[in-house]
């Protein structure tokens, strides 16, 4: 009894340290609290290859795990602590304090007073709730429950209230004509919703940017610096453009890429406000959270259009992707320089701009995406019936456009596929194609051509340049329907698969072409 009486007052201090230090973040208007911002400094410090495996076998589930391991440890660790006396307990949360307030101050979009009020707050909450009894604790936890959420609920509501009027584009694009949708169930939409577009990056938690406080600069080797505020920004001839997004460690076939109609205004129209000198051959670009990215300027010459993106399929930002202003370079894979809460633009040169994944390992050379495509009917696992089926998906190969996608079954002859109409060269393209079905199990693949080839066959991990290979889907023939489990079975083993292999694949070509690595001699040419 005296043990589990120990062991729940280590909790309850514990559970009150944690939510003092999430009231206080709400209070001061920020999701960065102790705890999360301690899951940030974790991505910061892990080896890449780890990281690079996580986002392989977790993929989305990536920063809950992180968060529910750190919220674990949290709770376990002064509990446990609490077991051994009531000096180990103190220490153990005097300890996760200084840990959480060293993690605050080390966070680019936290002033040095918030980070040191948020963190004492949580040191605070772990001292009183040592003193308090176990219906104390609960009623605290209880009460700064309800707070935060209270508080989270008024930001949200603040910020629907008033959202911005976006301005009409200088040439709207026309909507999409009918012919550039293919109506077959299953197939991606044409414009991926913002609540479905993929969210992938390092930030913990999501920036919240006061957008009526936010300014732009264009600072560095520059004629004329600039600093503009949202509504500024807005004033500026804007443009609209339809393009994919994808990160870089997206699996051939997988989930983290979508396609929209963002609106923005050119980079390059603002570099030129700007007058970028002749010394320039670099673009550094700085996030409000401290992330940093890049590109080099030459880019815009050989066809990419940088957008400073402020709205995306008609309405603005939403805060996960971006708000309230992110940077779009159609082509390049999102990691490069698609950086989100963009505050700042240093125009350089490039032995000067060592940018944060370069720090964790990544090559300065800007991942460019290569024609690719992704089938989206069937999907593996399906029971399909002898006779014609129809195969589709959607196919990018940004920024000059699909040429052609074709579908080869079993591997045999590939098949020309129907394009449908193109949104333009940056947009990801439906495709479909009829094929005779015979019963048993087979594999359908598919690959997209480009102006600059064909999608290389070569399967790849995401590092250094994305996923290679061409997306295959098993499926199985039959006039008997395989039960419902089975079939989940194989889904389920198919993925668990896919996943292993882009982990093994991903290690193994961090110990090949890491940074240092001894270069290996060339063996043959691949159609990469």
């Amino acid at each position: 009894m005296i043990y589990s009486e120990l062991w729940l007052g280590g909790l309850g201090a514990a559970l009150v340290q944690v939510a003092a230090g999430e009231f206080a973040a709400a209070v001061h208007g920020t999701q960065t609290s102790p705890l999360r911002a301690t899951g940030r400094w974790l991505i910061d410090v892990i080896p890449t290859p780890l990281i690079d495996l996580g986002v392989a076998l977790l993929r989305r589930a990536d920063k809950p795990v992180i968060a529910a391991t750190l919220l674990l440890l949290s709770l376990s660790v002064p509990a446990l602590a609490a077991l051994a006396s009531r000096a180990a307990l103190v220490v153990a949360l005097v300890l996760l304090g200084v840990i959480g307030l060293v993690a605050l101050w080390r966070r680019d979009e936290l002033s040095r007073v918030a980070a040191c009020g948020i963190g004492l707050a949580a040191l605070a909450g772990g001292a009183g709730g040592m003193l308090l009894s176990p219906t104390g604790v609960l009623a605290i936890i209880f009460a700064l429950a309800l707070g935060v959420a209270g508080l989270r609920a008024a930001a949200r509501s603040r910020s629907q209230r008033h959202q911005p009027v976006l301005p009409l584009p200088q040439q709207p694009l026309p909507t999409a004509s009918s012919g550039a949708t293919l109506a077959i169930p299953g197939i991606s939409p044409l414009f991926t919703a913002p609540e479905r577009f993929y969210v992938t990056d390092v930030t913990f938690p999501t920036p919240m940017v006061d957008r009526h406080r936010w300014t732009l600069t264009v600072v560095g080797l520059v004629d004329h610096p600039l600093s503009l505020t949202y509504d500024q920004l807005l004033a500026l001839p804007s443009v609209e453009i339809d393009a994919v997004l994808m990160c870089v460690h997206n699996p051939v076939g997988g989930p983290f890429i979508g396609n929209a109609r963002w609106q923005g205004v050119r980079l390059a129209d603002l570099l030129a406000s700007a007058g970028v000198s002749e010394n320039a051959d670099h673009t550094r670009l700085h996030s409000v959270d401290g992330f940093t990215a890049g590109f080099s300027l030459a880019l815009i010459e050989q066809g990419y259009e940088p957008l400073l993106a402020y709205a995306m399929n008609g309405v603005p930002l939403r805060r996960a992707h971006g708000a309230p202003l992110r940077l779009l370079v159609p082509g390049i894979h999102g990691y490069d320089s698609n950086i989100k809460w963009l505050q700042s633009i240093e125009v350089t040169r490039f032995e000067h701009a060592i940018d944060y994944a370069e720090r964790k390992g990544w090559p300065r050379v800007p991942s460019r995406m290569g024609p690719q495509c992704r089938i989206d009917v069937p999907v593996t696992s399906a029971s399909l019936s002898p006779g014609e089926q129809v195969a589709a998906g959607v196919a990018w190969s940004p920024p000059h456009g699909v040429m052609r996608v074709e579908l080869r079954v079993d591997g045999g002859a590939w098949q020309v596929c129907t394009l449908a109409d193109a949104l333009g060269p940056r947009a990801w393209r439906h495709w479909s194609v009829r094929w005779q079905a015979t019963s048993g199990r087979h594999f359908v693949e598919a690959r997209a051509w480009g102006r600059d080839g064909v999608q290389s066959e070569t399967i790849a991990a995401p590092y250094p340049g994305g996923a290679g290979g061409y997306h295959r889907v098993e499926i199985s023939v039959d006039e008997r329907h395989p039960p419902r489990s089975r079939q989940f079975v194989w889904w389920l083993a198919d993925h668990v698969r896919g996943r292993l292999q882009l982990g093994r694949l991903g290690l193994q070509a961090w110990r090949r072409d890491r940074p240092g690595a001894a270069p290996k001699p060339l063996s043959g040419t691949t159609n990469r």
